[in-house]
């Protein structure tokens, strides 16, 4: 071994020593081309050398927030870990990987550099995502999976990359090797073979199970990583974690793997969070959190199935005509035993009307509107179900247009799509409220088509109180976001439920659509 090899060994770890280090053995490397090819055979053969002399990370919490990427020893047998999976998919093997993390130990940045580094200097593909487009890649947004890429990618001198790499949104391509991003769907990782298919804070998906289902095919290597959420158990993620969906490797992150943190830190922790954050983003806890939740403790009586539909049972739509998202429940009920069962839900946003017909008739009309491949499949699907369908929903479809005075009632009804109003006035919120939480106990949805349904249900909460409020009275009402228009769905149904006694079977000559009036309905 000749002195510079040694030298290279000696890589300082100390955070102002290897920035030192880093630079001197740069200006050293500039006209050097042999000592060039060395550091780029050293990268190609280590890991923890292109981490250590080559990569970066940020934290703006720093006065300087540059900061060398120096691993620690528990980030060091991450490497090993993800090595020893990537060898075993290589060959051939079917691989799942999971990644138990609380949070800020620096996990995915530690996952993407390692990427990043098989992307620069072996043949190695891969798909990274996150819940939301926005966290995979946004030029600039330091919180990204692609900022990641970049801010290292930034920072090598051009000698020790043997390709010229290209950025576009959502891609990173060298020669053949490519890394691409995709936001959780329920067709995630379908298109083009990868090495490696990464999930990042895989529990906060609202695709979690079709996602990680629907990569299964196109990789060998699949990684799922995350902090607890606030579902806890209810989560995909944990009942990955815990083995019920398949076997899983698994690696663990705890607070104490982090060098600089102790005891004092810990207290600090204790003193500037709640007892439920430190929980669960400090101790990993999976409890979850029902803590201003409408129906989080409830809803878990309801069971979570592959329940089908059932041609001798009759079919309802239960709709929430919002005006920025329409959301659909596809039920069936048994009259004799009470039990309800919600085989499909469909939602979307602004889309006119008619976009939602053939969801409920199973015909598109040519031209009128462009259908995914996903969104094909569930009208083929109910294409097969029966038409005699009695649908609920809410006061909005009356509503008329300013533009051209036609009510949602009036244009469905000129499709033969009947909508018929029952007087609900004088009640609250409160009273369809009690009528849900009971009701759940008698429910079996199939939890593969109902994912976003699912996490609605479990995640409408009440407004916060803000932290200088004196108020002591509970919230009124929910807060209106993405979880509202299934909740309210859910709740239209529920309130007109139709009862043995009184549901005189199917209408053959016509789909009717049920209404009530909600003129004082406080619960939007």
């Amino acid at each position: 071994m000749n002195t510079l090899e040694k030298n290279l060994l000696a890589v300082p770890l100390e955070r102002e020593a290897n920035k030192r280090f880093r630079a001197e053995l740069l200006e050293r490397a500039e006209n050097d081309e042999e000592l060039q090819a060395v550091l780029r055979e050293k990268c190609r053969l280590s890991d923890e050398f292109f981490f250590n002399v080559f990569a970066w990370t940020f934290d703006p919490r720093l006065a300087d927030p540059v900061v060398p990427f120096i691993l620690y020893p528990k980030q060091k047998k991450l490497i090993d870990w993800l090595n020893s999976l990537l060898e075993r998919s290589k060959a051939g093997e079917k691989v799942n990987g999971l990644i138990d993390k609380p949070r800020d130990v620096g996990a995915t940045f530690t996952v993407m550099t390692w990427i990043l580094k098989k992307f620069l200097f072996e043949e190695f593909s891969a798909r990274v995502g996150s819940r939301k487009e926005d966290y995979v890649d946004k030029r600039g947004e330091q919180d990204t999976l692609f900022f990641k890429f970049d801010f290292t990618l930034e920072r090598l001198p051009p000698w020790l990359l043997t390709d010229e790499t290209e950025r576009a949104s959502m891609l990173l391509t060298r020669a053949t090797n490519n890394i691409s991003g995709e936001s959780a769907n329920p067709n995630f990782g379908r298109g083009g073979r990868k090495t490696i298919t990464v999930f990042d804070e895989h529990a906060f998906w609202e695709w979690a199970r079709s996602s990680w289902e629907s990569a299964g095919e196109s990789t060998n290597f699949r990684l799922s990583m995350s902090t607890p959420p606030e579902s806890g158990r209810d989560s995909h993620f944990y009942k990955l974690l815990t083995g019920v969906h398949g076997r899983i490797e698994k690696f663990e992150f705890d607070w104490q793997d982090v060098p600089t943190r102790d005891a004092k830190w810990l207290q600090t922790q204790r003193e500037t969070k709640s007892e439920e954050e430190l929980a669960r983003e400090v101790m990993k806890s999976y409890e979850g959190t029902t803590e201003g939740k409408v129906y989080a403790v409830d809803f878990r009586l309801a069971t979570l199935s592959d329940v089908e539909y059932r041609p001798h049972l009759p079919l309802f739509v239960s709709w929430d005509f919002g005006l920025d998202t329409v959301a659909m429940i596809w039920w069936q009920k048994n009259l004799e035993t009470n039990k309800l069962y919600i085989i499909d839900s469909y939602a979307n946003a602004n889309k006119a009307i008619d976009f939602y017909y053939p969801f409920v008739k199973g015909v598109v009309s040519s031209g009128l509107h462009e259908y995914t491949r996903e969104e094909l499949d569930i009208i083929d699907r109910h294409a097969k179900w029966s038409k005699n369908i009695t649908h609920y929903g809410d006061p909005d479809v009356n509503k008329r247009s300013l533009k051209d005075g036609e009510s949602t009632k009036d244009v469905m009804e000129a499709e033969g799509i009947y909508v018929q109003s029952t007087s609900w006035a004088g009640r609250k919120w409160q009273d369809i409220k009690e009528k849900t939480k009971l009701s759940f106990r008698r429910l079996e949805v199939n939890e593969i088509r109902n994912e976003v349904f699912i996490s609605a249900m479990r995640n409408a909460r009440y407004p916060k109180k803000k932290e200088n409020s004196q108020a002591t009275s509970e919230a009124i009402k929910p807060v209106h976001d993405w979880s509202s228009h299934f909740r309210s769905s859910y709740e239209y149904f529920i309130d007109n439920e139709p009862m043995d006694d009184e549901f005189d079977g199917f209408r053959k000559d016509r789909i009717t659509v049920s209404i009530p009036d909600y003129t004082n309905f406080h619960g939007r």
